[in-house]
Formats: C-alpha cells, structure tokens, sequence
C-alpha cells in the first residue's frame, strides 16, 4: 500500500471517531483511552501519511490532557493515591510513544515515504519536544522516574530537527522552534525538581518558556568552566549535568551550556520586582496560585549560579520517630503539648550537615517542598525543627523525604507585622535559636506572606507575657509554606 491510498484500515476509522469525539469528563478515563487508542496506530496497515495526520491529532489532543491532567496533580498530596499513579504512569507512557511517533515521521520524511514541507523537520521535533517536556513535567509532579529512553529520544528528535539546510538558528530563534523547546526541555533538568512543590514546578516551567531560549548550546568542552556550566552525552541517553557535581569525560561528543544567562536574567526580573516596577512579570493567572513567585525565582537564580553539591556523606540509620507535620501543628503541639499532631516515622540515613532523610509509611497528606516537619526521638527530647527540601515516590502509599534541620528546639509565639493603613494580625510562628553553624542571631519560622515590613510585634505567654517589638536582620529562608528570617529585640520600639 502507498502514502497515496485512500481506503483506511479499519483501525483508522476507530482512531478517527475517538479523535473528533469530546474529551471524557474525567481526566484519568480519558488517559486511558488516549493511550489505548494511540496503540492502534501501530497497525502495520496504516500507511505513513495516514500516521503522519494521525499523530497531528494526538499531538493536540494529548497536550490537552496534560495540562488538565497537571492542573489536578497541583491539587494533590502526596504520596499519590494508586489510581492517580497508575494514570501518571500510563500518561508518562503515552507522551512517550507519541513523542517517538514523530521520530518515526522524521525518518519517514528522510525516506521519502511521505511528502514533506518546508521546514517539516523543526515543525514536528518541536511537538515532539513539546510533548516531551510536558512528560517530563508530570513524572516530577508525580514522583515517578522518567520513562528509560525519555533522554535519548529527546536527543534523537533533535538531532533529527537539524537535518535541513536552513535549521540553524541564533539564541532568540522563535519560540516554538524546535531549538527552543530542547533548550526549554534542558533548563527543566537543570531545577531541583524534587524539592519543588507541583505548583512552583509549574510556574517554574511556564517562567522558562520565556527565558530558556537565551541558552547557547555548544560542542565546544568550556576552557574554564564555573559552577553555571552544564554537560550532557546525546548519544548515551544522558541528561543535564552539573560540572560542579560530576566532571563530564574527556571523550564522546557532549553538548555544554552555561545557566548563567538564566541567573542574570532572573536577577534582573528580581531587582525590578523590588523596586516595584514589573511586578506582573513574576506572576501568571494560573500557576501563580499557591506559589510565592519572588522566593521561587530567588531559589531558582542561586541554582542556576550554583548547583548544590554534598559535602558531607550520608550515614545509614533506622530509627523510628516522632513526627509533625506543618507549622500550625507544630505551634499547637509546642504550645499546648498535645500529641494528636504527632505520628510515627522512620529515618533512613542523616547526614552531619543537618540532613536527615525521611520515609513515610502512611499517607503523607500536605507534605509538599517547603514545608516545615518537627522529629523528635524520645519524648523527653526537645523538637528538631526541619524543613522539607525534596520528596520522591518509589511506591505506593510511601514517600522518601529530604530534611534540613533548622533548629533544635523552638518557642511558639505570635508576631505582627506593621502595615501602613492596616491593622495589625497576629500570626503563630516559631522562635528558633542561635545556631552558630546556620545563624549568629534568633530566628523567626512564620507561614509564607507573613513578612511585610522591618519592624514587628511579637508575644509569647508560655511562662510569662511577654511583648517586644522585633527587627527584621535578614531573610534567609522563603518557600511557597513557610519563611524563615534572622530579627533582633528593638531596644528603641516605636
């Protein structure tokens, strides 16, 4: 049969009908038929230019689903319940096999099997990227592992994209190139995905839609690299990698680039932000919800400037724990001392650096990235303070959590920040001690949105009244949960 036949298998009937039909009204039904659907484009009586309409249309309709399907993992806690990880997985899957669908359009355009366009090859290497991308997206937001060839079909597809004679282009070629969606693709490994909740993730995603594209990308290894420079090996499947975390061999044809152009970027989107020209600039209608887009670009410019790297080893521990989770239910346990709060937990390995890393055998409802968790061995013993910087999900119903300790032990209080024409709202906060190691002076843990001004009332009445006016020294910590900054007891309050 040739790419000029009109009578369609009857597979292709049944693709057609269910694409031109409504989506289903619930997301993970309609993940489901997608990915079952698209397995009958494997029919080996399907020509190339039926497939190559085909795959358009999945290509529109599956981005559809991903990003309602996304919209519902923000909502989420985690660990994900079984039927929202197995539909991650099937759609992870799905993304996948439609992504390799345009390799093989590629490969059918080289071999003139179908009759191609001007400029076909970057056309359809950028939906493929897309789709890529956004599988990349919802395997983070889940907790799930990349599918195994997710890297090394990304590699290919843009491989294949620079095979026509006009493909290459300068940084700021238009966005929807395919060189675009591989640089956008490459900014996404290069965050600290784990220890982002699914809503800064996809702010984070929606922020390098725009600001990826200044990336250059070259073969040329860096003479003298610094800790913004990235390595990749196309052929072995690789992605991202920090220079400063793992030097790249000396052999092999490896790609380079520097995340320094995105670290001046998002200083200067900053600095504009805080002069308070352009603040819509941080924010998006959708994704900006639940995200407190300041901090967020904040943590993002010190990863691009400087990959975190371990210097201190892990040690094996099993050991089991108290635990609570958030801040509120910390301020009540430390206040009134109650245990309704608390749950049992057990600690895998810790590190000197103040790491300790978590499992949850039950359902971790609420524990996002940024969110503070209070351990304790004994009863008797005063709370370590933590604060969640990563989660990954292996299993059902389990999660593997990474702290940082922030304090040993905590005061609860109530603090109030001055606010021109409003009145003041006490809000529950922790007071965390000197650490000499982290801080020289004592610190407040308060919900994200608290800090508005330098100077601010604070209260305890655990063993006494006591009322002070504080003054903010430095903000150390911000996430989309809680911030942390260093103050001082005003000794002239006004």
């Amino acid at each position: 049969m040739t790419a000029g036949t009109t009578t369609a298998p009857e597979a292709i009937h049944g693709i057609i009908d269910w694409l031109t039909t409504q989506p289903a009204g619930d997301v993970v039904d309609e993940i489901s038929a997608l990915s079952r659907h698209f397995a009958l484009l494997s029919d080996p009586a399907i020509t190339s230019a039926q497939y190559h309409r085909c795959i358009e249309l999945f290509h529109t309709r599956a981005l559809r689903l991903s990003t309602e399907y996304r919209a519902r993992l923000r909502e989420q806690g985690r660990p994900l319940n079984e039927p929202l990880r197995e539909a991650s997985a099937v759609l992870s899957a799905a993304l996948l096999r439609i992504a390799q669908g345009f390799e093989r359009v590629l490969e059918d355009a080289q071999q003139g099997s179908i009759r191609t366009l001007p400029r076909l090859n970057d056309t359809v290497a950028a939906r493929a990227l897309r789709l890529e991308a956004e599988n990349f997206l919802i395997v983070q937001q889940a907790g799930l592992e990349a599918p195994a060839d997710f890297w090394s079909c990304a590699h290919r597809i843009f491989a294949l994209s620079r095979l026509e004679a006009d493909a290459q282009q300068p940084p700021g070629s238009p966005t929807e190139s395919a060189l675009a969606h591989y640089k956008r693709l490459l900014s996404l490994g290069t965050l600290d995905t784990p220890g982002l909740a699914p809503a800064e993730l996809d702010w984070a995603a929606e922020y390098l839609q725009r600001a990826s594209n200044q990336l250059h990308l070259q073969e040329e290894r860096p003479t003298t690299p610094d800790t913004t420079w990235y390595w990749l090996d196309p052929e072995r499947g690789g992605e991202p990698n920090a220079w400063v975390r793992c030097e790249p061999p000396r052999e092999g044809r490896l790609l380079y680039f520097s995340t320094a152009v995105l670290a001046r970027r998002a200083a200067e989107a900053l600095t504009r932000h805080d002069a308070g020209r352009n603040r819509v600039e941080l924010f998006t209608e959708e994704n900006g919800r639940d995200v407190q887009p300041a901090a967020l670009l904040s943590r993002l410019r010190q990863r691009w400037t400087a990959p975190a790297r371990r210097e201190l080893p892990r040690r094996e521990q099993h050991y089991s724990v108290d635990a609570c989770v958030g801040l509120g239910a910390i301020w009540k346990t430390l206040r009134h001392g109650s245990s309704d709060e608390v749950s049992r937990w057990e600690v895998l390995n810790e590190s000197p650096g103040g790491f300790s890393i978590m499992q949850l055998r039950s359902l971790a409802a609420g524990v996002t990235a940024g969110t503070a968790i209070a351990l304790r061995r004994e009863p008797n013993e005063d709370w370590s303070i933590c604060v969640v910087r990563w989660l990954r999900s292996d299993a059902p119903g389990r999660v593997e959590i990474g702290l940082q300790i922030v304090s040993q032990g905590a005061i609860p209080v109530q603090v109030g920040f001055r606010q021109p024409e409003r009145r003041v709202v006490l809000t529950e906060a922790l007071v965390l001690p000197v650490l000499p190691a982290l801080r020289q002076h004592q610190a407040i843990l308060a919900p994200a949105g608290t800090y508005t001004s330098r100077r601010f009332a604070l209260l305890s009445d655990v063993d006494r009244l006591y009322v002070a006016q504080g003054r903010l020294l430095s903000l150390d910590m911000q996430t989309s949960n809680i911030e942390l900054f260093q103050f001082e007891i005003d000794p002239y309050p006004i």
